[in-house]
């Protein structure tokens, strides 16, 4: 799977940590919170955008979580 991230950065942000991180990994909120929190630890925002850090974190499990939910239909 393929991970980037848009609207966060100056161009489209390929996540590769997240990705490594879901290798292996249980298709669970919980596993995507933490693929999630292994990109974004090095996020380095603007002041006024630190907002999106806690917003891309959210959205990544919600995603990932609606894709997983997806395929066992």
């Amino acid at each position: 799977m393929r991970l980037a991230f848009g609207a966060v950065a100056s161009r489209p942000w390929r996540a590769r940590k997240a990705e490594r991180a879901l290798l292996g990994a249980p298709a669970t909120a919980e596993a995507f919170a933490a693929c999630a929190d292994a990109e974004l630890a090095a996020a380095t925002p603007l002041p006024h955008t630190t907002y999106k850090v806690a917003l891309m974190r959210d959205l990544v499990v919600a995603v990932l979580t609606e894709l997983a939910e997806e395929a066992l239909r």
